[in-house]
């Protein structure tokens, strides 16, 4: 009996041992799920009671809003739809999540002191052969320069030392981490974020403005000045097979626009200035120095009077993260922030700003630069695009200038405000008058169009044959001028 006692002893031992696991298992069980309802209650409490987000300051834009009820969105499915995007789009502290989520990422791995990122899939560019007619000099006032004066520059420069040249990054060749399409890089100890151009034929551009100069004749002066991106003075040659030349796309446009328009080519321009902060590292936008750099050029084809930058108030915004950093999602770019610096004109106190609607309808008086908070920082000129702007300066010339743009047309006009008596600012994409109508019922003397190359050889561009011939014949009313605000 006792033999048989103890041999049962360790089964017994066993059972009791699988019953006991048993137990601690199924409490770890009970515990995880409760831990699990508690983190989802107070999730749900979370997304319920916390104030939900309005605006992103890191993708500059506003939120979604809660849709507004109707049958017929109801039963199409686009209110609940609605719903969804709502609560997927305005989540409690919605900027703050995702830069944890970025900077999380970014622990892993390591990085050089010159680094590129691609973000997306790279895509090779392919030149396309074009035959192209003879440059005529009539229009090529955008050089400013001749034969004799290129040959004078030449020999200029071979006695100017190697030091006293801008740095090109287009031949430097750092490290890079591959994945595609706009690039991350790091240059001079400062991060970088870059839209790579793919090129474009300009058509569409080139067909606009060569039917604006039919229809308003030599009586106005047109001008084009594009803007180039920033990567074509700072994507490393490593990364040149994805990048197409602007300036060669630029060269083209201007060779295909009839005579008397006046192309003015600020690539070379720019290209002085590389190692100044002519464009947002953090932003898709030029800074206020680019633009400058670019007014001075169109002045100077212009025929105005042009004032060094010297005179103007600097104004800085420090610790600016533009768009890119939303556009790119790398936590090196929201951990690199860059200081927004934009300029007064010393006769600010002289000019008047007035607002109109996109129909343009009078708004009121106010001022041209915005108080705006550090990431908003681009829309302190004119609070942003979907206006129509006029400036009334001290300026007694006769010049009345219409600036047709994109958002990099925004930083301009404060360097035309000492050459032009009143400047008129549309957006290409924001106007619902004739062009052509606008320009002659107001007076206009010159008409310049300025964007960046993805507008000029994008569907922006559709838009300006559209401002061209869309409601003729209607008499335009600026009511400002009889507003009792007005001077």
């Amino acid at each position: 009996m006792d033999n048989r006692t103890t041999q049962h002893k360790p089964q017994a031992k066993k059972s009791f041992n699988s019953l006991k696991r048993k137990g601690v298992e199924h409490g770890f069980s009970v515990i995880s799920i409760a831990i699990l309802m508690v983190v989802f209650f107070l999730t749900a409490i979370f997304l319920l009671v916390f104030p939900r987000s309005t605006v992103s300051n890191i993708e500059k834009r506003k939120l979604a809003k809660f849709p507004e009820f109707s049958l017929q969105s109801y039963f199409s499915g686009a209110f609940t739809a609605g719903i969804t995007n709502y609560y997927d789009d305005t989540v409690p502290y919605r900027d703050d999540f995702k830069n944890m989520g970025n900077n999380f990422k970014s622990v892993f791995g390591f990085h050089t002191d010159d680094e590129v990122k691609v973000i997306g899939k790279p895509i090779s560019v392919v030149s396309e052969p074009e035959s192209k007619p003879e440059s005529k000099p009539s229009k090529n006032e955008t050089s400013n320069t001749n034969s004799n004066s290129e040959l004078s520059n030449t020999e200029q420069s071979s006695q100017v030392s190697e030091e006293s040249k801008p740095k090109d990054y287009t031949v430097e060749d750092p490290d890079a981490s591959y994945e595609n399409g706009m690039i991350v890089v790091k240059q001079d100890g400062h991060y970088r974020a870059l839209e790579l151009f793919g090129g474009g034929s300009g058509n569409n551009y080139v067909k606009a403005l060569n039917a604006f100069h039919k229809d308003l004749g030599d009586s106005v002066k047109i001008y084009s000045m594009i803007a180039p991106l920033a990567s074509e003075y700072y994507t490393p040659s490593n990364y040149s097979q994805y990048n197409s030349s602007q300036k060669k796309c630029f060269e083209s446009i201007a060779s295909r626009l009839d005579d008397g328009i006046i192309s003015v080519d600020i690539t070379d321009v720019l290209a002085k200035h590389t190692e100044e902060p002519i464009y947002c590292r953090t932003d898709h936008h030029w800074q206020p120095l680019g633009a400058y750099y670019a007014a001075q050029a169109f002045a100077s084809a212009a025929g105005v009077d042009f004032k060094d930058i010297s005179t103007f108030t600097k104004k800085e915004n420090e610790g600016f993260v533009g768009t890119m950093y939303a556009f790119s999602g790398d936590a090196n770019i929201l951990n690199d922030p860059e200081t927004f610096t934009y300029y007064i004109p010393p006769n600010i106190d002289q000019c008047k700003t007035y607002y109109y609607d996109t129909a343009f309808n009078y708004t009121g008086t106010g001022n041209f630069f915005n108080i705006v908070d550090t990431p908003n920082s681009y829309l302190v000129f004119m609070g942003g695009d979907e206006q129509i702007v006029k400036v009334k300066t001290n300026v007694k010339n006769g010049r009345k200038l219409c600036i047709v743009k994109d958002s990099y047309g925004n930083a301009e006009p404060p360097y035309y405000m000492n050459g032009f008596e009143e400047i008129y600012v549309v957006d290409m994409r924001y106007f619902d008058l004739n062009l052509v109508d606008f320009v002659k019922q107001m007076g206009v003397t010159d008409l310049l169009f300025t964007m960046v190359s993805y507008s000029a050889v994008g569907d922006n561009a559709d838009n300006l044959e559209n401002l061209r011939t869309q409601v003729k014949g209607q008499k335009i009313v600026d009511e400002a001028l009889t507003a009792k605000d007005e001077d």
